[in-house]
């Protein structure tokens, strides 16, 4: 399977993005601080003791290896950089701050609530907590994953390499379990690969289905595209869900999928107002 994105790779991505499109300078810089601090922690990769035959029945049996081999992080590291990444964000969204300081409470108060709270998250590949308001349960949601991103990175260092790609072909990650947010048409073949949006992992999903509900009717599941053709949203009304994809048929780069990810946040703007999540 391919290696991700490095943050430092990421960043320098960022840098580019930044000169080329001012207009996103707002979502750009705060992902550029949020990313350069999640790059300084250390996370070395676990002991995980798992050999490529018990990878390959595991992935037989279209089970994720977070179901065999459970991710490990550092508490403190942990909680130090969700700190971090709240006082990030309330400084650049301050429209979000008492969000953001709630988060930070949730996640560096109560060490026995934050566990249960990382836990869950893990476990369900979503923030539970149903009191939250929408708001701050979608910053508890991104202070998660930058949070965690360093240890899921350090684990699936070490799972990746052991599976094989073309026995996959399931809509949820094969590393961590949980759902894709954004995809690329190859440039050759046009095969959809689809990137984890916890982990950063890419695997490879059949054409022509809804990557969340399978649904492959195309009177409910359709695509919109960009004026330029290089991007398509698509859209499933059995499941009210969307996803967004980048056609490397259609440009001559190679994009850097964790920044295009970033980089369409009017795509994510546009299919939510019509309804999908």
């Amino acid at each position: 399977m391919d290696a991700p994105t490095t943050d430092h790779e990421l960043l320098a991505a960022l840098q580019v993005a930044r000169e080329k499109n001012p207009e996103l300078a707002q979502t750009l810089d705060l992902h550029a601080e949020v990313i350069g601090a999640r790059s300084k922690v250390e996370a070395n990769p676990p002991d995980l003791k798992a050999d490529k035959q018990e990878v390959a029945n595991l992935v037989d049996e279209r089970a994720p290896l977070i179901e065999r081999w459970q991710l490990e992080w550092d508490p403190d590291a942990f909680a130090a950089l969700a700190t971090q990444i709240c006082d990030i964000g309330a400084r650049h969204r301050s429209e979000l701050a008492p969000s953001f300081d709630e988060v930070r409470s949730l996640l560096t108060g109560d060490s026995r609530k934050s566990l249960d709270i990382v836990s869950a998250y893990l476990k369900e590949g979503k923030v539970g907590l149903p009191d939250l308001a929408d708001e701050t349960r979608e910053v508890l949601s991104f202070v998660l994953i930058h949070s965690l991103h360093p240890f899921f990175r350090a684990y699936a260092s070490v799972l990746t390499p052991l599976i094989e790609d073309q026995k996959w072909y399931q809509r949820l990650c094969p590393i961590c379990g949980d759902e894709p947010d954004f995809a690329y048409l190859e440039e050759k073949v046009g095969g959809l690969r689809v990137l984890c949006s916890r982990c950063d992992t890419l695997w490879t999903f059949k054409r022509g289905e809804c990557t969340f509900c399978a649904n492959a009717n195309n009177e409910t599941f359709a695509y919109y595209l960009s004026d330029d053709n290089v991007y398509r949203l698509y859209v499933c009304d059995n499941c009210q869900r969307y996803l967004k994809v980048m056609d490397g048929r259609e440009t001559s780069l190679k994009p850097v999928l964790s920044l295009q990810r970033i980089i369409t946040i009017g795509m994510d703007l546009s299919a939510r107002q019509e309804g999908y999540q």
